[in-house]
């Protein structure tokens, strides 16, 4: 399927209203930014392929139809994502500095930081909502999703709506004035159960999102914001992300690049003999990837890393057990490389136009992530990557 210009949330909808399927019936082979033009696999249960139309509208292209015996699912993606990116007004004198960077990157690695889409560009609050509730801050988490007005959000209509909603808490009126699009179908979904219901039922409320689309996005976008904080501190402290040290998790990889279960806890004793297998590209350091209540810390240098960012955001383990909806409760686990290798596949600089094709092995990782290390904007959620 290819598609632009759209986010998961809202494609998911648009299909299951196309097909007349629940949404627990769509699978996807990963999240795609909504301001890119992409093609992804989706999977959808109890549908034959003379049932699926070519055009879906908005710009949602059916590329081919084949019937499969299972749902199709992030874990059968492994070879990564291929990026072709225009820059423009570029200065045509960086064109030394662009390719000094290109060549650090490629020799240092990619931090393997999560994007600012997996939180949010325009309203960057993803990981604040999940945070509430992981907190059990279910008001707050509402707030968050209804009444916080960002700066960047479109249009002022719809800032409009929010600062009426954190001034009156006027849940009836404010479902009056939401726009009636695929765009707010979250903010209605809460706001239509506040409004026929005790106003203050915040944890049904937000029982009414999309468990799998929604609410456990937002549960996994803090962990994920929680991993971005652990990855900073270990570059802040000057450690490497490329090779490992004494204390280190590493993880083998499989024969696609691919983390495997296997993981060595390094020592003294062997660090060089690992660090031959980094090299070689049949191992890789590794990082907590989702803390969970059932999250272990062995002894070493990333443990004490993320349990001090832990910590500093006032988080308990215990806490991702989710009592009040217990479908996100999270036990944890697995691990996420600290870096990614960076593979350029062509590269030109022309009349301030930088294009550049790149790859990045394996699934999981974000060009948002490269361009951010390429242009270092100060406000990165402000580039246009249309």
């Amino acid at each position: 399927m290819r598609r632009g210009g759209i986010d998961a949330i809202t494609l998911s909808l648009i299909i299951s209203r196309k097909l007349g399927v629940g949404s627990r019936d769509i699978s996807f082979g990963g999240l795609k930014d909504a301001v890119a033009i992409t093609s992804q696999v989706v999977s959808v249960r109890g549908i034959s392929i003379n049932e699926v139309p070519s055009d879906f509208g908005r710009g949602i292209k059916v590329l081919s139809v084949v019937s499969m015996d299972r749902a199709f699912t992030t874990g059968d993606i492994w070879g990564g994502n291929e990026f072709t990116i225009r820059v423009r007004n570029i200065d045509p004198s960086r064109k030394d500095n662009i390719n000094c960077m290109i060549n650090q990157l490629m020799e240092r690695g990619l931090p393997t930081y999560y994007g600012y889409q997996r939180f949010g560009l325009k309203r960057p609050n993803s990981h604040v909502i999940g945070k509430h509730i992981i907190f059990g801050e279910f008001e707050d988490a509402v707030n968050e999703l209804l009444a916080h007005a960002y700066p960047m959000e479109p249009p002022p209509r719809i800032r409009e709506v929010r600062e009426f909603i954190a001034r009156t808490g006027d849940y009836s009126k404010a479902l009056e004035l939401m726009p009636k699009s695929y765009r707010y179908y979250p903010e209605r979904a809460v706001l239509r159960q506040l409004a026929s219901n005790p106003p203050r039922d915040f944890v049904n409320a937000l029982r009414k999102l999309p468990p799998r689309e929604l609410l456990n996005l937002y549960v996994e976008s803090y962990q994920s914001y929680l991993f971005n904080l652990a990855l900073s501190e270990r570059i802040g402290r000057g450690l490497p992300i490329n090779r490992a040290l004494p204390g280190d998790i590493v993880a083998l990889l499989d024969e696609h690049g691919l983390p495997t279960k296997h993981v060595i806890h390094v020592n003294e004793t062997m660090v060089d003999k690992v660090n031959e297998l980094v090299i070689k590209g049949r191992a890789i350091p590794v990082g907590g990837h989702l803390v969970g209540y059932n999250t272990k810390f062995p002894p070493g240098i990333q443990s004490d890393i993320e349990l001090s960012v832990l910590r500093r955001e006032g988080v308990d383990l215990s806490m991702f057990m989710v009592k009040s909806i217990p479908r996100l409760s999270v036990r944890g686990g697995g691990y996420r490389p600290l870096f990614t290798k960076l593979i350029i596949i062509g590269i030109n600089l022309v009349n301030y136009e930088l294009n550049i094709v790149f790859r990045l092995p394996p699934r999981g990782n974000y060009a948002t992530v490269f361009l951010r290390e390429l242009m270092k904007s100060r406000h990165p959620p402000e580039i246009d990557f249309t």
